[in-house]
Parts: structure tokens; sequence; C-alpha cells
């Protein structure tokens, strides 16, 4: 059993050192923030689960999701997104499950 303090400083809290199937890590952003390009995640599921703040998601089809403390953004294997922008300072925790083969 492990416990873990997400009031620290962002960074890796498990990856393929400790679990090779389950990838989380705690992000921050500051407000003004953006992403000009879509990217994506071959192999991969993501999840952010805001902590704090509001932030926009969108995907490479233009829907967008303003997201705030307590929303949970799910994104399919490889689905291209970008953060549009960062309206408060916001704190996510980014959960990735490794290894997915696309349907």
């Amino acid at each position: 059993m492990k416990i873990y303090n997400f009031a620290t400083e962002p960074g890796v809290i498990t990856g393929q050192e400790n679990n090779p199937d389950l990838f989380i890590r705690r992000t921050d952003f500051s407000v003004g923030y953006s992403e000009v390009d879509y990217h994506s995640h071959p192999n991969s599921y993501e999840f952010y689960v805001v902590l704090k703040g509001k932030v926009k998601f969108e995907s490479e089809d233009k829907e967008t999701v303003d997201a705030i403390s307590g929303s949970l953004v799910y994104f399919n294997e490889a689905e291209p997104h970008r953060i549009v922008m960062v309206d408060e300072d916001v704190e996510m925790l980014l959960i990735k499950r490794l290894g997915a083969i696309k349907a």
C-alpha cells in the first residue's frame, strides 16, 4: 500500500518503473497557457482529473469542454487534442492507460 499527496510539486506519481499498465502524473499550468498544435498519444487512453482551476480542451473535430475543479475529461486512444486556454491556474492529474490496442 502507498499513499500519495497531490499537494506536493508536479511530477510522475506512478509509471513504467512501478506499474507497467498505468501512468499518473500531476501537472500544473498557469493562466494563459495554451497549445497551438493538436497532439495525441498512441497506445494510451487519457484521463484528466481537474483538482483546481479552469481549463478548456479541444478535440481535433473542434469539440470543446470547459473543465473545472472536480471534472474528469477523457480522450480515446490516440485522439488528437489540445489545451485551448487555461482560464485559472490549473492543477490536474493525468492518468494514462498504457499499452492500449486500438479497436
